[in-house]
């Protein structure tokens, strides 16, 4: 028996969802709610004015100071991390808009572009309070010039491979769709990585973060399943997944490297060259298989092959209670017969005003 509260919500659910416009507030929201979540319950850099470390020559703080994004070359990881995984999510605000059929590539264009406007909206007010408050109130390291495009070409390079990322698993191929998803599967794991820290503080999260590992490869299981394992061919599309999971890895390795020589007092900018070369070297080392995590692939074929085993079906056909619901209203338009009213003075109780005939002839007329 349907639920009609059940049919009118989903009825308004996908007349909502028919509007592309929310797009533009969800992706907003969720760059900013979401792909910051980490930096935000760490106090978006801010603690107590009395804990604020000064620069003893110039009396400015060198941190302290609220930023909605972790400006600060000693926070490039985690700054990258951010935006990767918010541009992902921002790109996910375009599956509001439920798929029509012959409005297919119109609705999506119209809300890839309001995802697209909504995520740069956010990042931009992000990306401008932060590098303003580091100018005015960081170290003079971190407001130096060269510093500050070099973290703000981390923010906005991040945002657009996030968003493009993102586009990809929502809207492409199979195939091409798991191996966009093999570089965010590596963000994810480090983004709940961050979310530990914040949460529990750095000493108590250590033992979280070796928990890591599971989750790159529970997401990358997860394009694995999606991804499928028919036709026979796609099987290499599963090896690539996971030498892309690796060759991220190995990247993110090397990126943290560098990140740990830009600092005072560290020789730059003359010495930014040998850094990049010795952070090429660690991403070769890294990528040997002595250095690999291999419980992470194991994990991510074994949740593979079983969310392949699954019968997922995509399909933008309703649900089976709204189709009998627009079954009995098709059934319901149709020309009803009058309601049965009061007799009219002069006419028997047993006869109806359209037809005469009382409640007896219509039994005559069953019997006979």
């Amino acid at each position: 028996m349907d639920n009609g509260a059940d049919v009118e919500r989903w009825a308004h659910l996908r007349r909502a969802r028919t509007l592309v416009w929310p797009v533009l507030p969800l992706a907003a929201a969720a760059w900013w709610v979401g792909g910051a979540l980490p930096w935000t319950i760490e106090g978006l850099g801010a603690g107590s004015p009395r804990d604020w470390p000064y620069d003893a020559r110039t009396g400015s703080a060198s941190d302290g100071y609220i930023r909605l994004l972790p400006f600060t070359t000693t926070s490039l990881g985690l700054l990258l991390t951010i935006t990767l995984v918010g541009g992902a999510l921002a790109a996910l605000a375009v599956l509001w808009v439920r798929a029509r059929p012959g409005k297919r590539l119109g609705g999506r264009l119209g809300a890839v572009a309001l995802a697209l406007l909504g995520a740069v909206v956010s990042s931009a007010y992000a990306i401008a309070q932060s590098a303003g408050a580091t100018r005015q109130l960081g170290s003079d390291f971190d407001r130096d010039e060269r510093v500050l495009l070099g973290v703000l070409a981390v923010a906005v390079g991040g945002t657009v491979i996030g968003l493009v990322l993102g586009l990809l698993v929502v809207l492409a191929r199979p195939v091409l769709r798991a191996l966009a998803a093999a570089p965010l599967a590596v963000a994810v794991g480090s983004w709940v990585s961050a979310l530990a820290v914040g949460l529990l503080g750095a000493e108590r999260a250590k033992e979280v973060l070796h928990w890591s590992p599971v989750v790159v490869g529970a997401a990358a299981g997860l394009a694995l399943a999606a991804l499928g394992l028919r036709p026979a061919r796609r099987l290499f599309a599963w090896v690539a997944v996971l030498l892309l999971v690796a060759v991220c890895a190995a990247g993110e390795t090397a990126f943290s490297y560098l990140t740990s020589y830009l600092r005072p007092r560290s020789g730059l900018p003359n010495g930014l060259r040998d850094y990049v070369e010795a952070s090429r070297d660690v991403f070769l080392e890294a990528l040997r298989p002595q250095h690999q995590v291999w419980g992470l692939y194991v994990i991510a074929v074994v949740v593979g092959l079983l969310g392949s085993m699954l019968p997922w079906r995509h399909t933008d056909d309703p649900p089976a209670y709204e189709k009998a619901a627009r079954s009995r209203v098709g059934r319901g338009s149709e020309p009803t017969p009058p309601p049965r009213s009061q007799p009219t003075p002069g006419q028997t109780p047993e006869q109806t005003p359209e037809t005469g005939v009382g409640a007896a002839g219509h039994a005559d007329a069953r019997v006979r």
